[in-house]
């Protein structure tokens, strides 16, 4: 399939200043230029209100990506990406990318894995593929659900988990007072 480079959709832009995320989390790479890297961003959803927050979001580039999913235990690989091929649906991917619709919000309207409406997840991951300056329209970007996500995390050893875990506590540390909340809760990186 052919890469489909478009504007950088503004829900994959940094939520504090709206503009472009510009550099690896890892490393601090700028990616603007010609770099291929993910953005991933989870929210939390309030479907009475109809409304959503942003529980983390970051880019990084596909070494740094690399490093950290070395990090994973080799069956934890096998099981997500066993999980992932006998799972995902790109047809609507497929289907949307040769039309040319490029309408973001078509392509995150549910879940990849589960077909679960973004309206109905408690919690939901987004993800990106860019190069430089664009987005990479095949098969992403995607919506990840909270049933997937916890599907996934039934699959990883603890060394992974921890390793998730590991990578959230140098990234995303919560707020000292709130800390003992969020240990329970496994951080997931699709």
């Amino acid at each position: 399939m052919p890469q489909n480079l478009q504007e950088i959709p503004a829900i994959f832009h940094n939520s504090e200043t709206g503009a472009p995320i510009e550099r690896c989390l890892m490393c601090d790479t700028y990616l603007l230029d010609d770099k291929e890297y993910i953005i991933e961003k989870a929210m939390v959803n309030y479907p009475n209100t109809g409304t959503t927050d942003l529980i983390w979001e970051f880019a990084i580039c596909m070494s740094c990506m690399d490093s950290v999913m070395n990090e994973y235990s080799k069956e934890s690989h096998q099981a997500m990406n066993e999980y992932f091929m006998d799972n995902m649906n790109l047809a609507r991917q497929y289907k949307l990318a040769r039309e040319n619709n490029f309408d973001v919000n078509e392509w995150l309207a549910s879940c990849l894995i589960t077909g679960k409406p973004k309206d109905d997840c408690s919690q939901f991951q987004l993800t990106v593929q860019c190069k430089g300056d664009k987005a990479i329209f095949d098969r992403t970007p995607f919506l990840i659900s909270d049933e997937a996500m916890d599907a996934v995390t039934e699959l990883l050893s603890n060394a992974t988990i921890d390793a998730m875990n590991k990578f959230r506590d140098e990234h995303f540390p919560p707020p000292e007072d709130l800390s003992p909340l969020f240990r329970d809760r496994d951080f997931v990186l699709i």
